[in-house]
């Protein structure tokens, strides 16, 4: 299916394990009582889109490293996404369907289209949209296996009556259900999600070499940040469910008692304009700099001598894994699955939601006690790498899929 090599994943050898509920393939005879089937299982991934975020850079991820065992094709219900070019480069299929707003019903038709189109054996639905129309698409198309996994809330409004309701019909349907963190999956639960069927995934992220001098330095001349600074960082979304006004305060309190403070704010959204217009009040803007949108986020966290996440609602925060392994201090909002990451005092520090003194006396502490800063660092990589590393994730959702690892 692809034209470039597949390397195969960590040394291992993949072989299908014949399961009653994979579709078309077993129909047709393909895996009868064979202990192995002989054809690649074919896997739709459905997602909103693949723009810039990190559930987008998971799935992307999950694509890259799982080339190499199945064929995959990504259905997006919106538009592509800017990152999309990362796997069509690969040979690896997407197509967007440009839904419609409110519930789009020939949206179920297209996505139903598409998983005839590539044969889905396996149909892997991340969010709760994706999942619905998945699931619907699959019900009037393919027999295929239903994966469903949540990656975290968009508010913190409680479930509508009306939604309890569809989540207890949807939670009826064949499937498996995962949710990215123990307090998600409680809350799906509590929307109505089988709680005997919805299980705990962890994402999982590479956690690549520890960086040094080399790439400070290097992260420093792409930001255009003196080595002198001292810098607090944060890649997010600009959204308000990642409450950066509250780190915009945060950090003016920082810089009545370190000058040489810098915050740095890498992503885009819908409230730049306002956060900028925040700065500026606070006269802050040659100490504040917004990046935008940059593919090299991941490389630029060693730029960073603290890094920042002070979201109100979180599932796993790939972002957090990844300041993690770069053995950057975190600071992070006690929310969602964050303190099931982060160990209050042992790999990072935790703070309440929405409370810019607290979030602020934790910046200070590091930037006052280096030796902190440099324990929480060491220890947050050292818990990524035994706990939070992609091979992990990827073993759980492929014995999902019904590929067996050997």
């Amino acid at each position: 299916m692809h034209q470039h090599g597949r390397p195969r994943l960590a040394g291992k050898q993949f072989v299908c394990s014949p399961t009653a509920d994979v579709g078309p393939m077993a129909e047709a005879g393909l895996m009868g009582a064979a202990p192995e089937r002989q054809m690649p299982l074919k896997v739709a991934q459905v997602v909103h889109s693949l723009g810039a975020g990190g559930t987008e850079r998971l799935v992307i991820d999950l694509c890259l490293a799982l080339e190499a065992v199945v064929e995959l094709c990504v259905i997006c219900l919106d538009e592509p996404g800017i990152w999309a070019s990362r796997l069509t480069d690969r040979g690896i299929p997407v197509v967007a369907l440009s839904r419609k707003p409110g519930f789009d019903l020939s949206l179920v038709h297209k996505v139903a289209r598409e998983l005839r189109r590539s044969h889905a054996d396996v149909v892997h639905c991340h969010h709760y949209a994706p999942y619905i129309y998945g699931a619907l698409g699959s019900l009037v198309s393919v027999r295929a296996k239903m994966v469903y996994t949540e990656h975290g809330r968009l508010s913190e409004a409680p479930w509508s009556s009306k939604r309890k309701l569809a989540n207890r019909l949807f939670g009826r349907l064949p499937g498996h259900f995962f949710a990215v963190s123990g307090d998600l999956r409680e809350y799906m639960v509590e929307g109505g999600m089988p709680g005997n069927r919805m299980s705990v995934i962890y994402n999982g992220i590479h956690p690549g070499s520890v960086p040094g001098v080399t790439e400070r330095t290097d992260a420093r001349m792409r930001l255009g940040i003196p080595d002198s600074a001292y810098v607090v960082g944060t890649i997010a979304r600009l959204d308000p469910v990642k409450d950066l006004p509250s780190l915009l305060e945060a950090f003016s309190g920082l810089r009545a008692s370190r000058s040489d403070a810098t915050l740095i704010i890498v992503g885009d959204g819908d409230k730049r304009s306002e956060l900028e217009t925040e700065v500026a009040r606070r006269s802050l803007a040659d100490v504040v700099h917004f990046t935008g949108h940059r593919d090299d986020a991941r490389e630029l966290l060693p730029a960073f001598d603290i890094y920042v996440n002070c979201s109100i609602t979180e599932g796993v925060s790939v972002t957090i894994l990844e300041a993690m392994a770069a053995a950057r201090p975190v600071v992070a909002t006690r929310v969602g699955g964050t303190p099931e990451v982060l160990e209050h005092d042992v790999t990072g520090l935790l703070v309440a939601a929405r409370s810019p003194a607290e979030l602020g006396d934790a910046l200070r502490r590091l930037a006052t006690d280096s030796m902190l800063a440099s324990r929480l660092g060491a220890a947050a990589r050292a818990h990524v790498e035994a706990n939070f590393a992609t091979r992990t994730m990827l073993d759980r959702y492929l014995t999902v899929y019904g590929v067996d690892a050997r």
